[in-house]
């Protein structure tokens, strides 16, 4: 049995995912104002999530992906106004939500299911944890069939992108957002191996021996 989640809404959960990003998701801002006021396909969403039942196939990984997204933006919906999701106390690591029959923090989700599940450093741009200094959020779903390629696109647009790699050529130094700091073991656990996975993805590679930095984490929620 699925309780009151039918057959047909499991399989369509990805599709609902794209309309929905579609219609609240521009240029990586979402339109918080327009959802505070009607959350109604959000909410059914998340309904969804709730009483997913995974497959144990290659659409739990996009599940999982989707999941995480929608699940920020209800958080924020749900403590609409605010200027940050740090602005909400014990938003990632204390508020546990029901993701597929299973009561999990973000960071749980995050942490403790997709990293050690599918071990892949480029889930670091397709989470987004809804601040400006997250790769921005695209208005796609994961989906069985796009979500490798999606994570392989959006990982490569934000290697490629100067105001999130920050490439000092006069000093012949390189500045990182944070996430690489964070997450240093997903990215060889080393400055070396951080360049090593950036230079997959970079249409400029980048020296080996270059040094690193991470620039401050910009907080400020990612409003439209």
């Amino acid at each position: 049995m699925m309780g009151s989640i039918s057959l047909q809404a499991q399989e369509n959960i990805f599709s609902q995912t794209q309309t929905f990003l579609e219609g609240c998701v521009s240029n990586g801002r979402v339109d918080y104002n327009s959802l505070a006021r009607n959350s109604s396909n959000l909410d059914l969403l998340v309904s969804e999530i709730a009483q997913y039942e995974l497959k144990g196939d290659k659409s739990d990984f996009p599940f999982y992906l989707n999941a995480y997204n929608i699940l920020v933006i209800k958080g924020i919906v749900d403590n609409y106004p605010v200027n940050s999701p740090m602005d909400i106390k014990g938003f990632f690591d204390s508020k546990p939500i029901a993701v597929a029959g299973q009561k999990l923090t973000l960071n749980d989700l995050e942490n403790k299911v997709i990293r050690p599940t599918y071990n892949d450093a480029r889930i670091h741009f397709a989470l987004v944890c809804g601040a400006i200094g997250c790769p921005p959020l695209t208005n796609q779903a994961f989906t069985p069939e796009n979500y490798d390629a999606l994570l392989t696109e959006n990982t490569t647009v934000a290697l490629n992108n100067p105001t999130f790699i920050e490439m000092d050529d006069d000093q012949g130094s390189l500045m990182l957002s944070k996430i690489f700091e964070w997450y240093k073991v997903d990215f060889g656990g080393n400055d070396a191996g951080i360049i090593e996975f950036v230079n997959q993805y970079r249409n400029s590679p980048i020296s080996s021996d270059t040094p690193v930095s991470f620039y401050e984490y910009d907080w400020t929620l990612n409003k439209q």
